[in-house]
């Protein structure tokens, strides 16, 4: 919507901190106290200058120089590679991680140093091995993608490694660690897995500490920094299993293993939607089916598309008997509204959903995809009751769109897709695979002409393919079942 169109429209209101503002105050605020704390020995010059007040100065201009890289590291990143799309409770989440490394890399590996001087046999610089960043590239890999992980890791490792006073070994080693993590935590869909990345992970740091303490270091220490490196990988599970439901919970994100839960039938939503609405129910779950096809079809997020279909209309539950698909054959109650309010009744399921949604914590893209799957689309059905009222100028087009905004992610985008088909497949009686595919074909150009997916990264390619996965779907559940004798015709073989 323009600004002209809502200026003077809104009453002025009293201006807030927004919370993004004030989570990043105090992510600068939490470096600047831990700059301070080990200014002595990180801003040696700022520590003898004058006394207390320069080293806070100094911790000051430090801080500000790390949020500067990220800044810039991140925005760069968000501007020319295609799947970094940051937000700024991304961007503060990635903060956070990070200052939380560092807090360990810095106070937790003091600790160890200390604990380790009266022991002989290695040095205490081997500790570095033990800084847990592919933990941390895991979550980060889990809950956003691998591009950002990747990202992560290496702003992450600078830090890290100018914790351990800069030292190369450090940064590339917590470089190949990180990026090793990453790696081997793709499409995490149960806990077991987690565990199982970290393992996988192991022998990549334990062969890296390896190589890396002999050529910087000698012979000396290389069994104790293979065995820390070892113990970081194996610790990167179950450290990352602690961390995710904290960033799910503070965050609103939600990972593989949040979808499998939310995926199940005992969720209370979709127990709900069962008993309340039984035919938006069984539309969902086709709708499910058909969206993890075609998202398997261009290799988008099939777990993602699969769930969030369950949930896309349980907006419906307000008044699921307004809804084709929950009314008996006795009548349909729009017939007794008008056009306008079976309108009004419609577009509500949508705000709906997302209110229920966010109730129940459902994540943050699940959110996005109930609000976008149906874009700014016509209700037609009622657009043609209408046609007298618009011919009058009594209402308009318009009035008659979905309020947006349109999908702006691909699985947004083939439930859009998916969600037309199956609802159109309905009115189709034993159809034949060649009129299935003519269905499907004129829903995607219909919502594509329709400029709905110009949002999105879409291409005619995923189209055609999204398409012909959807014709083989609604081919399979439509066939035609033999007819079975009639009672008395003797036994007879079901056939299904």
């Amino acid at each position: 919507m323009s600004p002209d169109r809502t200026r003077g429209s809104v009453p002025p209101r009293k201006r807030r901190i927004p919370g993004e503002l004030l989570l990043g105050l105090l992510i600068a605020a939490a470096f600047v106290l831990l700059f301070y704390v080990w200014g002595k020995e990180m801003l040696p010059r700022s520590a003898r200058g004058l006394g207390g007040m320069s080293l806070l100065v100094g911790a000051v201009a430090l801080t500000l120089a790390v949020a500067l890289f990220l800044t810039e590291w991140f925005r760069f990143a968000g501007r020319e590679v295609r799947k970094v799309r940051l937000a700024a409770r991304d961007f503060l989440f990635l903060c956070s991680l990070a200052l939380l490394l560092f807090l360990f890399a810095k106070g937790v590996l003091e600790l160890a140093r200390q604990g380790a001087a009266g022991l002989g046999g290695f040095s205490s610089a081997a500790f570095v091995y033990l800084i847990p960043l592919p933990a941390f590239a895991i979550v980060v890999r889990v809950l956003l993608n691998s591009e950002v992980a990747i990202l992560f890791t290496v702003a992450a490792s600078v830090l890290s490694a100018a914790s351990a006073q800069g030292r190369w070994t450090a940064l590339i080693f917590l470089l190949l660690a990180g990026t090793a993590g990453a790696a081997r935590s793709g499409r995490i869909e149960d806990r077991y897995r987690l565990l199982w990345a970290g393992v996988r992970t192991a022998p990549v740091c334990a062969a890296a500490a390896f190589a890396l303490e002999f050529a910087f270091h000698g012979p000396g220490g290389i069994w104790w920094a293979a065995l820390f490196a070892a113990l970081n990988g194996l610790a990167a599970g179950p450290i990352a299993l602690a961390i995710l439901p904290i960033a799910e919970y503070a965050f609103g994100y939600a990972s593989d293993i949040r979808y499998m839960e939310l995926a199940g039938t005992g969720h209370p939503l979709l127990r709900r939607l069962m008993l309340e609405a039984p035919g938006t129910f069984h539309h969902s779950l086709l709708v499910g089916t058909l969206a993890e096809a075609g998202s398997a079809a261009i290799h988008a997020n099939p777990l993602l598309c699969r769930v969030a279909a369950l949930y896309h209309d349980i907006g419906k539950l307000s008044k699921p008997e307004y809804y084709s698909e929950n009314q008996s054959q006795s009548g349909n109650v729009h017939d007794l509204l008008t056009p306008g309010m079976s309108r009004i009744v419609i577009l509500s399921h949508v705000k709906e959903g997302v209110r229920l949604a966010r109730e129940y914590r459902l994540g943050d893209r699940i959110v996005e995809i109930i609000s976008q799957h149906h874009g700014t689309s016509l209700l037609y059905y009622f657009l043609d009751k209408a046609k007298p009222m618009i011919l009058e100028r009594r209402a308009s087009e318009e009035q008659f769109r979905y309020p947006g905004p349109k999908p702006r992610t691909r699985e947004a985008a083939i439930i859009m897709l998916a969600d037309a088909a199956e609802a159109a497949s309905r009115s189709l009686r034993n159809p034949s695979p060649g009129e299935i595919g003519e269905m499907v074909t004129r829903i995607v150009n219909r919502v594509y002409l329709d400029g709905q997916l110009d949002e999105c990264d879409m291409t005619l390619r995923d189209l055609h393919a999204v398409g012909k996965a959807f014709g083989t779907v609604l081919s399979a559940v439509s066939h035609s079942r033999v007819e079975y004798p009639e009672h008395g015709a003797g036994p007879v073989r079901e056939i299904q």
